[in-house]
């Protein structure tokens, strides 16, 4: 009679295998796994060979198993030792590698200083609403004071929290408020004016956390935006605050060095494709736009700030065209709509469409025919004015069809090389610097500054929208 015994190798390398195809199931199911398998080409093949280990533990386990019904094990030694061989890896890898993208290595937010963040929609004037944003190591009930100089109120929370949000509503366009979080340091801010004019910053691609990145220049941009004498009234962050979303310990690190600037000036952080790598979509949703903030228009990922007449639209656009879904679609085109003709249109993401660059890893990072095929007709269409984006770690100013589109992604993260490829619609291009954009506009003419970290004028150009 044949033996029918399962043996222990086998069982072993189902247990392998097994372990080995749910990481990689669950990995996929993760926000943002597609495009970096598609985009990454490190992570391309580490995927890859986490499936051909999958598959070669479970023939190996399944082979063990058939021939030891055939009374052969005698002469299979030489398949036990490999198939426990490749088992081990199999079997301790998915639960490291899960522990290690949920963040369990990496230590807490603990505390960090606070946020103030612009809000989806408009308030009652014109403005957008603000949030007053921060984290505690432990659990308590905070107190926030707030108001115009001579007219403060006090709001307390209801329960004890280690993540505090406290929504400053309605507020009076041009005037200068000030908050207080208990008893700690009074900061100031002006609410954006609803005039001609607006003066705003636009960056990309910090990095916190990766050993490559200069985040002493950062915080030096950082201090210039903050400079009163630059009058900078609105900061737009497009993502790629941190190297990797997963670890909290590099939002605190972020936020510490933005603190300085993002608790004065309002500012709103885009979504990157490296905040949410794996479980740091949840910390993206927790930390770029928390609970407790409304959201008026669109979702914690897509949404719609207004300044009056200036109106901007923050996509999901992350690695590709992957998170572009046709309900971020449908609320876009609807929104478009609803702006009047002769008010500014300006849309903002991590991903770009149009942009000159260089290609590596098997992907072309220039031109990016999915996001142009997919987003720029409606750009097109409802005459958007200005199209910003980071992800290329290069300064650029491109023009398409009447549309300015233009790229920052300089703000500390490890430039670029020189572009291999020269986009059509390319104006102007710099590689290996590091910078932001100054934006100022008044009426219908709207001036962008291409600054260096030492604040100097790289590039300046000047347009009228319509």
């Amino acid at each position: 009679m044949k033996n029918r015994t399962i043996p222990k190798t086998t069982i072993v390398g189902l247990v392998g295998a097994l372990f080995m195809f749910v990481f990689l199931l669950w990995a996929f199911l993760q926000h943002g796994t597609i495009g970096l398998y598609r985009v990454n080409g490190i992570f391309h093949w580490i995927f890859i060979l986490f499936g051909i280990l999958g598959v070669a533990v479970l023939l190996l386990a399944l082979l063990k198993y058939l021939l030891n019904i055939g009374n052969k094990k005698r002469r299979l030694l030489w398949l036990s030792i490999l198939t426990t061989i490749l088992s081990i890896p199999a079997i301790v890898i998915p639960p490291a590698a899960f522990l290690y993208v949920n963040g369990e290595f990496s230590s807490g937010i603990g505390d960090t200083p606070p946020q103030l963040l612009m809000a989806d929609g408009t308030g009652a004037h014109g403005i957008p609403d603000m949030a007053v944003a921060f984290n505690t190591e432990k659990a308590v009930k905070e107190t926030l004071s707030w108001g115009l100089k001579d007219k403060t109120t006090s709001v307390q929370e209801d329960k004890p929290s280690k993540q505090h949000v406290f929504m400053l509503h309605d507020l009076q366009p041009g005037s200068t408020y000030q908050y207080q979080i208990g008893s700690g340091p009074v900061f100031f801010f002006n609410a954006p004016a609803v005039g001609n004019s607006l003066h705003f910053a636009v960056a990309s691609d910090a990095h916190f956390g990766a050993g490559t990145a200069r985040n002493d220049l950062t915080e030096e941009m950082l201090g210039q935006i903050t400079n009163s004498k630059n009058d900078f009234g609105l900061f737009f962050y497009l993502g790629d605050l941190v190297e990797h979303g997963f670890q909290k310990n590099q939002w605190s690190q972020a936020f510490k060095a933005f603190s300085s600037t993002t608790s004065t000036i309002p500012t709103r952080f885009t979504v990157g494709n490296h905040e949410t790598l794996f479980s740091g979509f949840g910390n993206y949703k927790a930390y770029g736009y928390p609970d407790g903030m409304s959201l008026q228009t669109g979702s914690k990922l897509w949404y719609r700030i207004d300044v009056g007449k200036v109106h901007f639209l923050i996509l999901d656009v992350e690695w590709s065209a992957e998170s572009f879904t046709s309900a971020q679609a449908a609320w876009l085109e609807t929104q478009l709509k609803s702006i009047p003709a002769d008010d500014w249109k300006i849309v903002m993401s991590h991903g770009f469409y149009y942009s000159s660059g260089i290609f590596v890893d098997g992907w072309k990072w220039y031109d990016n025919p999915e996001t142009i095929a997919k987003l720029t007709p409606l750009f097109d269409k409802y005459k958007v004015d200005m199209v910003f984006s980071g992800h290329n770690h290069r300064i650029e100013l491109l023009n398409n069809s009447g549309v300015v589109y233009a790229v920052c992604g300089a703000f500390g993260g490890l430039p670029d090389p020189a572009s291999t490829y020269i986009s059509p619609s390319s104006i102007w291009e710099v590689s290996g610097d590091y910078g932001f954009i100054e934006v100022s506009l008044s009426g219908k003419q709207c001036t962008l500054n291409f600054r260096d970290h030492d604040y100097n004028i790289l590039y300046n150009y000047t347009f009228t929208n319509g």
